[in-house]
C-alpha cells in the first residue's frame, strides 16, 4: 500500500522529497483535500517536486498518489467493517466507520471516470424504460434506485428476483437501458443475464468491480469501488456509500439533461406527497 511505499521510501528519497512524505505520512486524511500547490507551501517545496515524490513512489501523479492513499486508508481487517478492530469503543468505531464513508467519497472523486458518466447519462436519457436489476446486498440499493429514476418520467422497474431479471433482460432492446449493481460483478446469474441483455439488443450499463466479468459485458461500466472492501467477506459499507452517490450522480446528470420540464414534475411529485401529511 502507498502508506507503507512512502515508509519504506524515506532513507532513499531526496531531502525535499523527504519532507513532502513526512507531511504526507503526518496526517495522510488531510491530504486528500490538498491541490499540488497546497502540499508543496505545507512541506516548503517547489511544486514540481509534489509529482517527483508521487513518481517516486510508484504513482502516475499526485492525484494517482490520493487515490492510492484513500484506498489504502478504506481498507482494513474487520469482519464487521474493514476499518473497525475489536475492543473499539462506540466513539471509535463510529468515527471509523464515518472516516472510511468520507475516504471511501474521496476516492470516488478523485478517480471517477466522467466520459462513463456522461455515456450512462445519455443511455438513460435516450431510453423509453429503464430497468433496474441488483441482488443481495445491491438489491435495496437498486430499489433506492428506482425510486429515483422513475421521477424523470421514463418509466422505471426494479427486479430483484432472477427469474424476473431474466425475462426483463430477454424482452429488453435498443429502447431499455438496463443497469446492472453488483458490487463484484462475478455473480453467476446477473453475468447471464448481462449477456442476455446484450443479446437483445438491450443498452447495458454496471456499476460494478473494475475488470469484472460484467464489466467487459456492460457498454458502460462504472466503478463501484469494490476495491476498498472484501465484500465477498465483509459487510459492503464503503462500497455501499459509493454505489448510493454513483446513483445520485447519474439521477441529477440526468434531471439536468431532461431540461426545464423535469422541475415542474419533481414539483408536482413533492406536491402529492405534502397532501400525506398531517398539517403543523
Amino acid at each position: 500500500m502507498i502508506i507503507n511505499r512512502l515508509k519504506q521510501s524515506l532513507p532513499t528519497l531526496s531531502r525535499a522529497e523527504r519532507r513532502i512524505a513526512e507531511v504526507i505520512l503526518s496526517d495522510p486524511s488531510n491530504i486528500m483535500h490538498m491541490t499540488t500547490a497546497e502540499l508543496a507551501r505545507a512541506a516548503d517545496v517547489s511544486d514540481p517536486m509534489v509529482s517527483r515524490l508521487s513518481r517516486s513512489v510508484g504513482c502516475k501523479s499526485f492525484p494517482d498518489l490520493k487515490l492510492q492513499l484513500a484506498s489504502s486508508m478504506a481498507t482494513g481487517n474487520s469482519y464487521i467493517s474493514s476499518t473497525v478492530s475489536a475492543g473499539d469503543s462506540t466513539m471509535e468505531f463510529a468515527n471509523k466507520i464515518i472516516g472510511a464513508s468520507m475516504n471511501g467519497l474521496e476516492y470516488l472523486r478523485n478517480g471517477l471516470d466522467i466520459e462513463a458518466i456522461d455515456s450512462a447519462i445519455k443511455i438513460l436519457s435516450q431510453a423509453k424504460r429503464i430497468e433496474i436489476f441488483g441482488m443481495g446486498g445491491c438489491a435495496s440499493i437498486a430499489a433506492d434506485a428506482q425510486n429515483r429514476f422513475f421521477r424523470s418520467g421514463i418509466p422505471t422497474v426494479c427486479y430483484e428476483d432472477t427469474l424476473k431479471q431474466r425475462m426483463a433482460a430477454a424482452s429488453s432492446n435498443e429502447d431499455t437501458a438496463v443497469l446492472i449493481m453488483t458490487f463484484t460483478g462475478r455473480t453467476k446469474d446477473l453475468i447471464e443475464t448481462a449477456e442476455i441483455v446484450k443479446q437483445s439488443g438491450g443498452r447495458l450499463i454496471a456499476i460494478t468491480a473494475n475488470d469484472s466479468p460484467i464489466a467487459k459485458i456492460a457498454e458502460v461500466s462504472i466503478s463501484s469501488a469494490a476495491e476498498l472492501e472484501d465484500t465477498t467477506i465483509y459487510v459492503p459499507m464503503v462500497t455501499r456509500i459509493v454505489v448510493l452517490t454513483i446513483v445520485d450522480i447519474l439521477t441529477t446528470g440526468l434531471a439536468l439533461q431532461m431540461g426545464p420540464e423535469i422541475e415542474t414534475r419533481l414539483q408536482q411529485i413533492k406536491q402529492s406527497l405534502d397532501m400525506t401529511k398531517v398539517a403543523k
